[in-house]
């Protein structure tokens, strides 16, 4: 039994249309880890302002938190973007499969925000990690140096 012409063009449309879901869901998943680690500066944050650290020591941090505060806000803003980017590529594809006929150069566009900008988010998650690390191995440093 054949299948009828009208099946096979909703089931074109449907693969069409869902092949950009997988960015999506990829967006998604760094978006989480990025809101995830904002959550855990957050969490540092709160515990610094808790104790009773010296004055020096409490700015030194709150800067450091600060930095992080923000270039993790610029990695979630641009993972956000890209998953804005990536449901207009997917809208423009159904609008064009059902003959619509949104403008089909748009969806270079799209694609190409979309890409760029998860990019630009994953430069700033590294370099989010690099200053982690930075941190870590200096604050490593200061501990064997009070121990000496």
């Amino acid at each position: 039994m054949d299948t009828p012409p009208i099946i096979a063009d909703y089931a074109q449309v449907i693969q069409t249309s869902l092949a950009p879901v997988f960015l999506l869901a990829g967006t998604g998943g760094f978006v989480g880890i990025y809101v995830t680690r904002l959550g855990r500066v957050s969490d540092r944050l709160n515990e610094v302002i808790d104790t009773n650290l010296s004055r020096a020591n409490r700015q030194r941090q709150l800067i450091y938190l600060r930095k992080r505060t923000l270039i993790l806000q610029a990695a979630v803003i641009l993972g956000v973007v890209a998953g804005f980017c990536t449901c207009s590529a997917i809208l423009n594809l159904l609008s064009g499969a059902l003959a619509i006929r949104l403008r089909p150069e748009n969806l270079v566009w799209y694609f190409g925000g979309a890409i760029a900008s998860l990019m630009a988010s994953l430069v700033a998650f590294l370099f989010e990690l690099i200053v982690s690390g930075h941190s870590m191995l200096l604050q490593i440093k200061m501990d064997r140096d009070q121990e000496s």
